[in-house]
C-alpha cells in the first residue's frame, strides 16, 4: 500500500484552551486536576481513558454546562457561563423526538431559534443531503436503524453551523461495521461543512482514524497522560485502518491508553 501523506498544521490561536483545570463534584469526588490544553481551530480531538477518567465532563466544561472548580477553560477568547454558542453535542443516544418526523427533527433547533420557516425548510434539505438521509425526511425515527438515526443526530447539530461539536461516545451502541462506515461518514460531512471536534470514545482505533489528536488521560483524578499526534492527511479512505503507518500508530496509542490504566 501506498505511503499515507502526513497532514501539516498550520500555527494559530487555539480554539479551545484548558489552564490547569481542575473539576471537584459536589460530593467531594475530584474527577480532573491538572489539564493543560491548547486546542486549534479545524481540530479533530478524540478523548480516551478508562472509565470515569474525566472524559464527558471535559465535554461538559467545554459547552459551558458544568464550571471548573480550579483554572479556566477558554472557548473562542472568553469564558461565559452557560452554555456557549456556536458549540453543539451529539450523545451515545440519538434523543430524536420520537413523534416528529427526521426532517422535523432536524428543524427543531432552527424553529427554537426563531428563523423563518422558508429559510428552516431551505436548510434541513441542506442538512439531510449532507448526511445522505434525503430520502428519509418524511420517515419517524422508529423507521430506522440505529446508524440511521445517528445521521439524524449529527444533521441536527450541524444545522446550527457550529463551530465546535462535541461527540460522547455517538457511535458506541452501533456494531463494528456500522461504526466504520460512521466514522467515514463523519469525515466526509466534516470536509463539507467544516468545524472543530471533541469526540469521546472507548475505541482506540476510532479515534486514531478520525482524529489530528488523541488526548489520553489517566484516572483518580482524570488527568492527561499523553498527546498523541495522527500525521494522517484528510480525506481517509477505509484502506487507511490497513496502512502499516496507521497499525504502527494505533499500537502507540494502545500502548499509551494501557499505561493510563489504573493497576489491576
Amino acid at each position: 500500500m501506498a505511503t499515507v501523506p502526513p497532514v501539516t498544521h498550520p500555527p494559530s490561536n487555539p480554539i479551545v484552551s484548558f489552564e490547569s483545570v481542575g473539576k471537584r463534584f459536589d460530593n467531594g469526588h475530584t474527577v480532573l486536576e491538572g489539564i493543560d490544553l491548547d486546542i486549534a481551530p479545524g481540530a479533530f480531538v478524540s478523548f480516551i481513558g478508562p472509565s470515569g477518567c474525566g472524559k464527558s465532563t471535559l465535554l461538559r466544561l467545554i459547552a459551558g454546562l458544568t464550571p471548573a472548580t480550579s483554572g479556566r477553560v477558554v472557548v473562542d477568547g472568553a469564558t461565559p457561563e452557560g452554555a456557549r454558542s456556536g458549540t453543539f453535542f451529539v450523545f451515545q443516544d440519538a434523543n430524536l423526538l420520537p413523534w416528529r418526523r427526521v426532517a422535523g427533527n432536524v428543524d427543531l433547533p432552527l424553529m427554537l431559534r426563531g428563523d423563518r420557516p422558508e429559510s428552516r425548510r431551505k436548510r434541513v434539505d441542506e442538512m439531510l443531503e449532507l448526511v445522505g438521509l434525503s430520502g428519509a425526511a418524511a420517515k419517524f425515527p422508529w423507521q430506522l436503524s440505529g446508524g440511521m438515526r445517528m445521521r439524524v443526530s449529527i444533521a441536527r447539530a450541524l444545522s446550527l453551523a457550529p463551530r465546535i461539536l462535541l461527540l460522547d461516545e455517538p457511535f458506541g451502541a452501533l456494531d463494528e461495521m456500522t461504526r466504520d462506515r460512521l466514522n467515514e461518514d463523519l469525515l466526509a460531512i466534516r470536509q463539507r461543512d467544516p468545524f472543530t471536534a471533541f469526540f469521546v470514545t472507548h475505541s482506540v482505533s476510532e479515534a486514531v482514524f478520525l482524529s489530528t489528536q488523541v488526548v489520553v488521560l489517566g484516572s483518580n483524578p482524570g488527568r492527561v497522560t499523553d498527546v498523541i499526534e495522527v500525521p494522517f492527511a484528510y480525506p481517509r479512505p477505509a484502506e487507511l485502518r490497513e496502512a502499516p503507518e496507521f497499525l504502527s500508530l494505533l499500537a502507540r496509542t494502545t500502548h499509551a491508553l494501557r499505561a493510563a490504566l489504573p493497576p489491576p
